[in-house]
């Protein structure tokens, strides 16, 4: 059995309380004691003297999109950088499973706007997950089952509420991921085919889910709808008797700016009702979707073939360029809320334009900025994502000091290029040195908390987040005085500075600034 003793280092361990110098044994993948200094046993196979860093849990990325990061050839190094060393997959409603064979070409068109290219030669969530055990993780993963991705299985893209068997179906499906290990459902209710469905059934199912489960949703509105899309989430855990995970909690557009404070006192009430919620939160002031979530909703319906037809029906793109240009209120618009000069194409399929805003792409072109949009658009077949600046400081440091906060990247699945959000490579460094060192906003061990014990608890992860003796051996050790994110909107793909350390599940997977390649990482179950 493989043993590391981490000597001296500040211990800081997951619960929130003030952080001790101490020492850290580990025997294979458990946590054998936390001690004092020198009270633990020196015949070790490696020793590692931690003086003036800090030894923590792995964090636990509470929202991400890496579903396909086993597919890729190289380890994926995105997150173990940061100091994770579990990722919650499986978000607003995109899951990679089940896979219809009737509806794959469904599945693949929606996911194929966010996702880098995938087989989809599975069918149930038990062949998918053989897949990935196969390929092997390089952190842990606790996976969602996605509402878009069961309605597809069911039913298709349809504008429309389901059949009796119809919803069955939907249940079957969510039956089946939940015994491969689910840990909960997830719904993106800003997507089609998510925003086609009724709190009847998102209840329904989320009503399915064994005691415990969680149902985490991409509410409906996040910007001007953002109360009344808090109650819909509150009321659905409330009918099903689930626990509840809001995505992102954010205010988007300026006309919302300060409605984060009036939505954290609706989740303190239903929390005081006795609903089980947290919410996550990225420390940036710039969200990051598919670039399709800048047309009107009801452009998304009937699939790719849906979009694309419009964009190339003149009628349509007119009511479309009106309605983005009146910015009536009625639906999440991300070019009133931000403006054009806020909105930087991240990625495209064909790699141009990536960096650039998208009123910056209507100068190269000599178009407007909607002619502009419309020709990515149909040049790519939609694949394309979007940075969109549109959130305001105050609301995102309400969110993150809040007591049920968590952090969450929200980054987007690793391998698709381009430049994605700084978030995928910066998220838990930045909330380390800029909310903690720079601005004084967080204590250490409280960001601490929120990164590893209060994620693991509100996923239902049972022996991870805390260090004691016991725990599964996920631990990062940092220089709390260096610790850093450096990726940027110019340049995302950059490593962090300051974490000199990571063991996922006793295996060392990061040090020296560097990723060892060891897919040491595990698929977890509740």
């Amino acid at each position: 059995m493989n043993t590391v003793l981490i000597r001296g280092a500040t211990i800081i361990d997951g619960t929130g309380t003030d952080g001790y110098p101490g020492d850290v044994l580990v025997a294979g993948d458990r946590l054998a004691a936390v001690g004092p200094v020198g009270r633990l046993r020196p015949d070790v196979d490696r020793t590692i003297d931690a003086g003036g860093l800090v030894v923590a849990p792995g964090f636990v990325d509470a929202h991400s999109h890496a579903d396909s990061a086993p597919f890729l050839d190289e380890a994926d190094v995105s997150k173990i950088s940061q100091g994770v060393t579990t990722e919650v997959i499986g978000n607003c409603g995109y899951s990679l499973a089940p896979c219809h064979p009737e509806r794959r070409d469904e599945l693949r068109d929606l996911v194929g706007r966010l996702f880098p290219p995938l087989p989809f030669d599975w069918h149930t969530t038990d062949e998918f997950t053989a897949r990935t055990d196969a390929a092997g993780y390089t952190v842990n993963t606790a996976a969602l089952v996605g509402h878009h991705t069961l309605r597809i299985a069911a039913m298709g893209l349809d504008a429309r509420h389901p059949t009796g068997a119809e919803l069955g179906a939907m249940r079957a499906g969510l039956a089946d991921a939940v015994a491969a290990g689910a840990f909960g459902l997830s719904s993106g209710l800003i997507y089609p085919p998510g925003m086609f469905a009724d709190v009847d059934e998102l209840a329904a199912l989320a009503g399915d889910l064994p005691p415990g489960r969680v149902y985490a949703t991409h509410m409906r509105g996040e910007g001007l709808h953002l109360a009344e899309s808090i109650d819909e989430a509150v009321a659905v855990a409330e009918r099903a008797g689930c626990r509840l995970q809001v995505s992102h909690l954010k205010a988007m557009g300026r006309a919302a700016w300060g409605g984060v404070p009036d939505a954290l006192e609706r989740l303190d009430a239903a929390h005081a009702r006795g609903v089980t919620v947290h919410h996550d939160v990225y420390p940036y002031d710039a969200t990051s979707t598919m670039l399709t979530s800048c047309l009107p909703p009801w452009f998304q319906e009937g699939g790719n073939a849906g979009v694309l037809r419009r964009l190339h029906d003149p009628a349509a793109l007119r009511r479309a360029a009106d309605e983005l240009e009146r910015n009536d209120g009625s639906w999440d618009n991300w070019v009133g809320g931000a403006g054009w000069h806020n909105i930087l194409i991240a990625s495209t399929g064909n790699h141009e334009h990536e960096g650039l805003t998208l009123d910056a792409v209507a100068r190269l072109r000599g178009r407007t900025p909607f002619e502009a949009l419309v020709e990515l658009l149909v040049e790519n077949e939609l694949v394309a994502s979007m940075c969109v600046f549109a959130l305001s400081d105050s609301d995102i440091e309400a969110a993150m000091t809040h007591p049920r906060a968590v952090i969450g990247s929200d980054g987007l699945p690793p391998g698709t290029g381009g430049k994605p959000h700084p978030r995928l490579y910066g998220t838990f460094t930045r909330v380390l040195g800029d909310y903690v060192r720079k601005k004084n906003l967080m204590t250490l061990p409280a960001a601490i908390a929120a990164m590893t014990s209060r994620p693991a608890a509100a996923f239902g992860m049972t022996d991870r987040g805390i260090l004691a003796e016991g725990a599964v051996a996920d631990l990062v050790l940092f220089d709390p005085d260096t610790v850093m994110d450096r990726a940027t909107f110019v340049d995302p793909i950059q490593l962090s500075t300051g974490i000199e350390l990571v063991l996922v599940n006793g295996t060392i997977g990061f040090e020296h600034g560097a990723a060892t390649g060891v897919r040491a990482g595990r698929r977890l179950a509740p």
